[in-house]
């Protein structure tokens, strides 16, 4: 015979209950080595995952598209000569024009004008209406 208490849905313990317990039939022991092989090999799930897989890592997926991507573009530049000025700046684009050409800063540079303009049109009083107004107060 024993008590048992348990806890409600907000935490807060039950009155006491009387039960009857009833002992395990299992052993509270270390198994033996030829225990845990009996049972390694009865088991079902053993058929299914103790086999060995031995799958292509991300690292070896993305150095064969790096290897396929850089032997196409040998192959097109090879075999496409630039003819004229234009073409060959089109081609060979420097790190400067990369970055000036790219998304961010494109908008940074947005982002720069706008709020100088703001600033400038804010001191010349030109600014548009603001949402905060201070309430006039005084002679002037």
């Amino acid at each position: 015979m024993s008590f048992i208490s348990a806890l409600n849905e907000k935490g807060i313990p039950t009155p006491l209950v009387h039960t009857l317990l009833r002992a395990p039939e299992s052993r509270m022991d270390i198994l033996t080595p030829t225990e845990i092989d009996k049972i390694i090999d009865n088991s079902v799930l053993l058929r299914k995952y103790n086999k060995e897989i031995d799958r292509e890592s991300a690292y070896e997926i993305l150095n064969e598209k790096i290897e396929e991507v850089a032997a196409s573009t040998a192959k097109t530049v090879d075999s496409k000569p630039a003819s004229s000025p234009r073409e060959r700046t089109t081609q060979e684009k420097g790190v400067f024009d990369k970055v000036f050409n790219s998304p961010t800063t494109r908008q940074i540079g947005r982002t720069v004008a706008r709020e100088l303009t703001r600033g400038l049109l804010g001191v010349l009083g030109l600014g548009g209406s603001s949402s905060t107004r201070r309430k006039k107060t005084g002679w002037f």
